[in-house]
């Protein structure tokens, strides 16, 4: 069962690092329609991007992995997106969640990609709508107008899918800018939609890359955010499901984090997972900037470059802390399941 080789993942990762990485985070492109304030993903020119014969060629060959996420840019724009998916899902065999975030602003559109996907019938399929604070200020921080409106209809839509195998989650990135705005833009949603609950939600702190969201001379933590943090993971109630208890645990150390600007449980990058650009680049994650090999140059196979002295060395580098440091939910949570015994439940700090 996929549910049981994801568990020996998670077990091994625990204990060593893992001979193949479980968790895949791939870019399929950085066209996007947004104008993102703190992000610059949408400035570049994403000309010679993967064809979908590359990709396959890839996953045909590195298909071990138990949890992908495909993200942008946005996705949706990329007109062979459910033949991504189905590449995925049909060659990575054990693959037990598939996961993408959308800016929300073609409601048809997504609603139309999202059934085109669960049609594949995925073991898991999970997806998060970008929405940065109240109506106002959503809007301006994401260089769009009517973006929040859009956003609005687009979980209308997705909410209305009522499939065992999908979830959907409003996704907040909490930043200098819209400090103290959660409440507000939660309130705005349920009014909009009374059925969303605050376990519909979630808040992820923000992050500086140079490789990926070119952002690094940005203000976006200039301020404590740690009140914030600590509000949203109070009210969240159904800490005890596998999602659950991630999204607790990320809110439990991004406090921690907030404070030190250390991440505080080692990092699972190139120990459970890695990150690959839509040019085919190999990154440690989506913070570090260190390129690696691109997998056209290594015929397409992971597990072989896995394995080699340049990524066990950059691996390495990441132990003894000289990355960025960061407490990204795309790696946070392998981080937090390859350090299970450092974990405490409950709503104390």
């Amino acid at each position: 069962m996929k549910s049981l080789v994801l568990a020996k993942n998670i077990l091994e990762s625990n204990i060593k690092r893992n001979g193949f990485p479980y968790k895949l985070t791939f870019v399929a492109t950085y066209k996007c329609q947004s104008r993102c304030v703190y992000c610059k993903i949408w400035e570049r020119e994403p000309q010679g991007e993967l064809t979908i014969d590359e990709i396959e060629a890839f996953f045909k060959k590195s298909n071990k992995f138990s949890w992908i996420d495909v993200t942008g840019g946005e996705v949706t724009l990329r007109s062979d997106y459910a033949e991504i998916a189905r590449v995925i899902t049909t060659n990575c065999k054990n693959l037990y969640q598939l996961h993408t975030p959308t800016n929300g602003l073609a409601p048809a559109l997504i609603e139309k990609r999202v059934k085109e996907i669960l049609a594949l019938n995925p073991r898991m399929f999970v997806i998060t709508v970008s929405l940065d604070g109240p109506k106002e200020l959503n809007d301006r921080l994401r260089g769009v107008r009517g973006d929040f409106d859009r956003v609005i209809e687009t979980v209308r839509l997705l909410k209305a899918i009522k499939q065992h195998n999908f979830k959907m989650f409003v996704g907040f990135t909490l930043s200098a800018a819209n400090k103290g705005t959660f409440q507000a833009m939660m309130d705005e949603v349920m009014a909009e939609i009374p059925e969303m609950s605050p376990d519909d939600f979630h808040m992820n702190v923000v992050h500086t890359s140079g490789h990926y969201y070119d952002n690094v001379q940005t203000d976006a933590l200039a301020q404590d955010l740690r009140e914030d943090v600590r509000n949203y993971r109070a009210m969240r109630q159904h800490k005890y499901t596998p999602i659950g208890f991630l999204e607790d645990q990320y809110l439990r150390l991004a406090d921690q984090y907030l404070q030190t600007g250390i991440t505080p449980l080692t990092c699972q990058a190139l120990a459970g997972s890695v990150f690959i650009d839509s040019f085919g680049y190999i990154y440690p994650c989506s913070i570090y900037s260190k390129r690696m090999a691109n997998i056209k140059d290594i015929d397409y196979d992971l597990e072989a470059y896995w394995n080699t002295e340049e990524v066990k060395a950059a691996r390495a580098e990441i132990e003894r802390g000289e990355c960025p440091q960061c407490w990204t939910p795309c790696e946070a949570y392998q981080s937090i399941l390859g350090k299970l015994h450092m974990v405490r439940l409950g709503s104390g700090g």
